[in-house]
């Protein structure tokens, strides 16, 4: 061809152009996915999320498991200072009765009207009252949080909720003996002549000079008789409430073990 000549321009026909239609469509894109693939898709994702809440299900509970315990680790304790306050309350009422019962024999052999003045110092002995304080804080934690549902054991439940109503118990009869007392302490103050005890007692309060041992008082003898039966039910009320503690003290002993032997705590 010449350089002259002008270049021929070949048209397209219709068989190329079908060629390059099929050249750039190789495949359906709209390709319809079969039932079985969706059902397999959706138990893929359904297994996944159930294994999901199995497994949350199961950290809940390990976590539930690790707080019940510690619970009752703690509980044990407070139960375990419960006991020795105990021991601590008993001791006290156990030198009340013996003041009483002093009290008792010192006015059976000293019915006149004026007393040795160690009689007095012997009566004062029973000022004051030793209440019981329970130590609280993890059960008040477990009743106010609802963790009392943690619990799996019911009979330790059932324990716990004992103990707490007899500690209960313990705390009216506490306010009963303790008023009993302040009223006790009242009639002591009609039943010695104060003007006596000024001129006897007055140095003790800070030199702690001793009454002489022939040192009398005179006795305000309307309120002997009252003050002697008191005596009598003062003496007991301190036996009624120390068997009460002593046997919620061993309520409390039973369910430290029992604690102990449900949560395998036995080197706590």
């Amino acid at each position: 061809m010449s350089e002259d000549q002008p270049e021929e321009i070949t048209q397209p026909t219709q068989q190329n152009v079908q060629n390059m239609e099929v050249h750039k469509h190789p495949h359906n894109v709209t390709h319809k996915k079969k039932w079985g693939e969706y059902l397999l898709e959706f138990l893929m994702i359904f297994f996944a999320v159930f294994l999901g809440f199995l497994a949350e299900n199961q950290r809940e509970h390990i976590v539930e498991h690790n707080r019940e315990k510690e619970f009752m680790i703690a509980l044990v304790k407070d139960l375990q200072l419960d006991t020795i306050q105990f021991s601590r309350i008993k001791i006290y009422r156990l030198n009340k009765l013996q003041t009483l019962d002093s009290l008792m024999i010192f006015f059976a052999n000293h019915s006149e009207q004026s007393v040795p003045a160690y009689g007095y110092s012997l009566a004062i002995k029973l000022f004051g009252h030793a209440a019981f304080f329970q130590n609280s804080g993890t059960l008040d934690q477990l009743k106010n949080s609802g963790g009392l549902r943690l619990i799996r054991h019911r009979n330790v439940v059932d324990s716990i909720e004992s103990y707490d109503q007899q500690i209960k118990r313990i705390a009216l009869r506490d306010i009963y003996e303790t008023n009993f007392s302040i009223d006790h302490n009242k009639l002591l103050q009609q039943l010695f002549d104060g003007k006596a005890l000024l001129k006897i007692f007055t140095d003790t309060t800070y030199y702690k000079k001793p009454a002489s041992p022939s040192a009398t008082i005179r006795l305000n003898e309307q309120y002997l008789d009252e003050f002697l039966n008191s005596l009598r039910t003062f003496q007991l009320l301190v036996k009624v409430d120390m068997d009460l503690q002593a046997a919620v003290k061993e309520k409390a002993t039973r369910l430290i073990t029992l604690i102990k032997k449900e949560y395998h705590l036995e080197n706590e």
